[in-house]
């Protein structure tokens, strides 16, 4: 047998090829890999949404102050507890709802179906047009304007049914863009003291009147909206320290929701983004409201549960 005989007579591999076992073997790396890879970009994701959601409320809390500077510190111009950011009047035609009206009669300002938002919706750099407000013009087959992406936290997924036009969705268009719960908190309504500390609304008659943002106390300690399924908390069980309004609400549970609206309160990773009344924000955790909580209804009792964070009483210094 001469050499080059016996070389042919020797396998060789083809340049570059992979056995059957290397080949499983490197698939396994890869899928280890992915394993280990896969809750950390989850988180990192989930801790985007958080940042982004923090950044879209310091927006809307600037937008309100900027509001205030042009209207002699009046942050509102009604109490205003309802979610809809536009109304059709007939199919492939919408229409915005103003933020308020006034009365023709009294000359009062008058709340609407509006999203307490919509107020600020200039400020936020929504381009509203008067025409807008029309029926006969209104913003066509639209469903949205650009920047209402700033009142979407994109984490929510739930707006309680009392809020919405079509009951058996999570989020329709109309509550698409009311995804955050201003403090409507009014010392001598729903058993909240008028004794407590001055809130961004009052008790003037026998109606909730907004209040001047020079007489607001305790502006760091004190939320002006949060992450939440309601518009407007009203200290009646749907603040970060009660949380109970709703759990036996027949539209609720036959939304299959019993809980639902309680996480979303919570929906950053068991936490929840505050803007502050001073405009800062940060981010208070399921278990710190718990607590919070806990200490409140032993120092004063349930009466007493509603109102850290949206009526500071005067025994407590910082509840943050």
């Amino acid at each position: 047998m001469n050499a080059r005989t016996s070389e042919e007579a020797v396998p060789r591999r083809g340049l570059g090829g992979f056995t059957l076992i290397e080949l499983l073997v490197v698939i396994a790396v890869i899928a280890l890999l992915i394993g280990i890879l896969l809750p950390s970009l989850g988180k990192s994701r989930s801790t985007a949404r958080t940042i982004k959601c923090s950044s879209q409320m310091k927006a809307i809390a600037t937008a309100v102050y900027a509001y205030s500077f042009d209207f002699k510190e009046f942050h509102h111009v009604v109490w205003d507890n309802n979610a809809l950011r536009f109304r059709p009047l007939f199919a492939g035609r919408n229409y915005l709802i103003r933020p308020y009206t006034i009365s023709p009669v009294s000359g009062q300002p008058e709340d609407t179906d509006a999203y307490w938002a919509a107020l600020y919706d200039e400020l936020l750099g929504v381009p509203i047009q008067p025409s807008f407000y029309e029926a006969t013009a209104g913003i066509g087959s639209a469903t949205q304007l650009p920047m209402w992406e700033v009142t979407k936290c994109p984490e929510a997924k739930y707006t309680l049914p009392a809020f919405r036009n079509n009951g058996g969705f999570a989020h329709d268009p109309y509550t698409l863009y009311s995804t955050y719960a201003f403090n409507g908190v009014t010392p001598g309504f729903d058993d909240v003291p008028s004794s407590v500390a001055k809130t961004f609304f009052e008790k003037r008659g026998n109606a909730r009147k907004p209040r001047k943002f020079s007489q607001i106390e305790f502006l760091s300690q004190i939320a002006m909206f949060h992450d939440g399924t309601e518009v407007m908390m009203d200290g009646n069980g749907d603040t970060l320290v009660q949380l109970d309004q709703w759990s036996t609400d027949p539209l609720v549970i036959a939304d299959r929701a019993q809980r639902l609206w309680i996480d979303q309160y919570f929906r950053h990773n068991n936490s929840c983004n505050v803007a502050w009344a001073d405009s800062h924000v940060s981010n208070v955790s399921r278990a710190f409201a718990g607590t919070k909580k806990s200490e409140l209804l032993a120092a004063g009792g349930a009466a007493v549960a509603g109102l850290p964070w949206y009526s500071v009483p005067s025994v407590t210094v910082d509840l943050r």
